[in-house]
């Protein structure tokens, strides 16, 4: 049964939902069941399950209530009772608080949650563990925070007598159960094999590169209600009838930063553009020195203290800087001083010179309108003959062993999965990749990256090739209309029949709204791992339309496009000479026009984000 009941909730959490964007976790593979479904559910487990889910409401001003499903799957829940709230109560989106339970109760929870049209997003403040992913994965529209959940190997319970043959076989039919599931759900089931690397009694937080590269990330969430941030804090508590009982609330405030947390902030923001590319660099730099600048000890104009950062980039184009964890300190009056300690790594444009070590810094910076006024350092440690980033490099695998060693939910977990992950990206910046692609968790490594690397990582070359290309700007494809009234479904059974097998997708895509040129929705869909479909359909019309692109013949396709233009940017692997290509579309008058075509590099290049490929 589905226990239906108020359960508090942290006020930060509810907050947070609105500002979610693009990250979704996934799951612990945990199997329940060892022979034909019926017989033997119970027999495999994630974590002791200890209760049956419960479902409260968290009331949205001027909007419908978020749920929240709360404990573990069990063979007993049955999904119709969220359906019959979803309907009592007019809820779009769904969170969770649970640590798994039954894998079979948790994949049907998944499609309840499709067959609805929910939005589902998870936040590290609570957890979605183990089977509990499976559920998560129904939604419509699916996001989550990075170290919202984690992956490791499925085990049997601990009270379970199995045979070796019988034990196989339930492993064996679980997996492809749940592979038919994830497929089902547009999820990659390669998945699978990564969490089958991580040992039972260790965790993997997934990054969000690795939560995009399998597909996990789905639809756009800023049509989430805008009220939340202003939302009441305490949820109404409901009986099993779904009635609420009008329990009081409280105003939420968002707690503004203190002014030392803007300078650790902005301290922050100062090292990480300065381990971007030369012009991105540059720019930020520009914006953020006062007119004059205690520089080393000297009064100087920020035109000097450009140049001087001009020359040092010109000489280093190649850099990554990441302030040692701990080293921090801050104080603040009239302007905010800030001091630490930040490990570098740079290499020269011309020739293979590496320069790593660490240094002291500090930087005085005037709160009151954002600019460095002071700023000096010393040198304090070089590795010499080095090659390697072996500094950000072991960085990385400090903040790794606390993100996969500590507990899911806690402070110093979090903050440290969000340090491994800034770090990984400056080291893939850098050209240095996080193992290759068929390598288990204890086999990988830090290398330079190479064709073979991480499919979170590219060559250097493609995005130099696709930089130097003039990319088309979506300001120069407008819409030529916008929509009006409401949206118009296709008609199935008679002219939109070609369409009829992909009804409840098309439907379900075309009710969140128009997403592309005015008044269309770009509906992508699942056909097997790595293959995708596309249909395009006309709001105000009903009609559907196919994309030129998916299939087998590209596989792993992406797409970038936005309401205001008619441009639609397709990267797509193309078989024949296995590189990435980019394709740009103008979809004008219900044609499909090329534009474009770039190659931005090998297989591995299609497993990065468009944005990331042209960038």
């Amino acid at each position: 049964m589905i226990i239906v009941e108020h359960v508090p909730v942290l006020r930060p959490a509810i907050e947070t939902l609105v500002w979610m964007v693009n990250w979704l976790g996934i799951f612990t593979v945990i199997l329940r069941r060892v022979a034909p479904v019926a017989l033997l559910a119970n027999l495999l487990s994630c974590a002791a399950a200890h209760a049956d889910i419960t479902v409260q409401r968290i009331p949205i001003d001027n909007a419908p209530p978020i749920l929240l499903l709360e404990g573990e799957f069990t063979h007993s829940d049955d999904p119709q009772a969220l359906a019959r709230e979803v309907a009592a109560s007019g809820a779009k989106v769904l969170t969770f608080k649970s640590g798994g339970g039954n894998v079979v109760s948790a994949m049907a929870f998944g499609r309840t949650i499709r067959s609805l049209g929910l939005t589902t997003v998870q936040l590290r403040a609570t957890e979605c563990a183990s089977a509990c992913t499976l559920a998560f994965v129904g939604g419509v529209i699916r996001q989550a925070e990075p170290g919202s959940i984690g992956v490791h190997q499925s085990s049997f319970s601990s009270d379970t007598n199995l045979d070796s043959q019988t034990a196989v076989t339930a492993v064996q039919s679980m997996t492809a159960e749940i592979m038919t599931y994830l497929i089902e759900m547009d999820v990659d089931p390669k998945l699978l094999q990564l969490s089958l690397s991580v040992p039972s009694d260790d965790m993997r937080y997934l990054t969000a590169s690795e939560m995009r590269s399998y597909r996990v990330i789905s639809g756009d969430i800023s049509n989430l209600p805008n009220q939340i941030v202003t939302s009441k804090a305490a949820p109404t508590e409901i009986s099993a009838a779904g009635e609420g009982t009008g329990a009081k609330s409280a105003e939420m405030v968002p707690v503004p930063a203190t002014t030392e947390q803007k300078a650790l902030a902005f301290m922050t923001a100062y090292h990480d553009a300065w381990s971007m590319e030369n012009e991105s660099a540059l720019q930020f730099m520009d914006r953020v020195y006062g007119d004059v600048v205690e520089f080393y000890g000297k009064a100087t104009p920020k035109a000097g203290v450009i140049d001087e950062k001009r020359r040092f980039a010109m000489r280093w184009p190649t850099r990554a800087y990441s302030v040692k964890p701990g080293s921090e300190h801050v104080s603040c009056a009239t302007t905010c001083r800030v001091d630490g300690v930040v490990d570098w790594y740079a290499k020269r444009g011309v020739g293979d010179r590496v320069s790593s070590g660490s240094a002291e810094f500090s930087l005085v910076w005037n709160p009151s309108n954002e600019r460095i006024v002071s700023e000096t350092g010393k040198v304090i440690e070089t590795d010499k003959g080095v090659s390697q980033p072996v500094r950000l490099i072991s960085q990385w695998h400090q903040e790794n062993l606390h993100c996969r060693g500590s507990s899911g939910n806690s402070a110093e977990t979090l903050a440290a999965c969000d340090r491994r992950e800034t770090i990984g990206e400056k080291l893939e910046s850098v050209s240095w990749c996080y193992g290759r692609e068929g390598e288990y968790g204890y086999q990988m490594e830090w290398h330079p990256c190479d064709s073979r690397s991480s499919k979170s990582n590219v060559a250097a070359t493609a995005t130099e090739q696709v930089a130097s290309v003039r990319q088309p700007k979506p300001a120069d494809y407008p819409s030529r209309a916008r929509m009006k009234g409401k949206t118009v479904l296709p008609d199935f059974k008679k002219r939109d029949r070609d369409f009829n097998s992909f009804r409840t997708r098309i439907r379900e895509g075309m009710k969140q709204g128009p997403n592309f040129a005015g008044h269309y929705s770009v509906i992508q869909f699942g056909c097997g791992t790595g293959c995708s479909g596309v249909v395009v359909a006309d709001n105000q019309t009903g009609r559907p339309d196919r994309f030129p692109r998916g299939g087998e013949e590209n596989m792993y396709l992406d797409l970038q496009f936005q309401v205001d233009s008619r441009l639609l940017a397709a990267q797509w692997l193309e078989h024949s000479t296995n590189r990435c290509v980019i394709e740009f579309f103008d979809y004008d008058r219900q044609t499909w026009k090329v534009v474009s075509k770039v190659d931005v590099g090998g297989a591995d290049a299609c497993y990065r984000s468009i944005s990331n490929n042209i960038r």
